[in-house]
């Protein structure tokens, strides 16, 4: 599965430390040089910038051939990163982009992508068993970072915490393991 990166999934899932999960979902994962830049700004926490300096093996870093001009993202800074993850997304033929904003979201549909926010890669995790502790992992993103929380992501958490809780819960329920007979 190829996977496109734009900087918001990487920046988040650094900063509330499940940075290690993306290798463990994803074959291949990649980025552009522009969401690199974006993570080694001043403004950027020192633990995002740690980790860019030192980018994983598994992380490819890809500059795309043509960036498409897409009006509706603007020209800032994140914006030339969402362009470029979207024009790279498009080249590689990735089975699903990275990112969360609206606006770029409705562009990469626009263009035959998938694009896949950052809560539903921890909810994938978590049910795959990658996450031990779901529910402190939502609350440090939502109290301990800057990450915008809506009305609408708010009752997301809220239904992965519910999922996670019934995933423990079975897994409680399980009888204790015992050997087979013949064995």
């Amino acid at each position: 599965m190829i996977v496109v990166s734009d900087m918001t999934p990487l920046h988040y899932l650094i900063l509330i430390g499940c940075d290690q999960i993306r290798p463990r979902l994803y074959e291949r994962v990649f980025t552009v040089p522009a969401v690199m830049r974006e993570m080694d700004d001043a403004s950027t926490p020192d633990v995002v910038r740690r980790w860019a300096a030192a980018t994983p093996a598994w992380l490819h870093v890809q500059e795309p051939a043509h960036i498409e001009d897409i009006p509706r993202l603007g020209h800032g800074k994140r914006e030339a990163g969402e362009k470029a993850a979207i024009a790279l997304a498009r080249e590689l033929h990735a089975d699903i982009v990275l990112m969360d904003d609206k606006k770029a979201i409705q562009e990469a549909q626009k263009r035959g992508l998938r694009p896949v926010r950052m809560l539903t890669i921890l909810d994938a995790a978590a049910e795959r068993g990658f996450v031990e502790d779901l529910p402190s992992v939502l609350d440090h993103l939502e109290q301990r970072t800057p990450f915008y929380v809506s009305k609408e992501c708010k009752r997301v958490i809220e239904e992965m915490k519910r999922r996670d809780r019934q995933r423990t819960q079975a897994l409680e329920e399980l009888p204790p393991a015992t050997d087979l007979p013949g064995e």
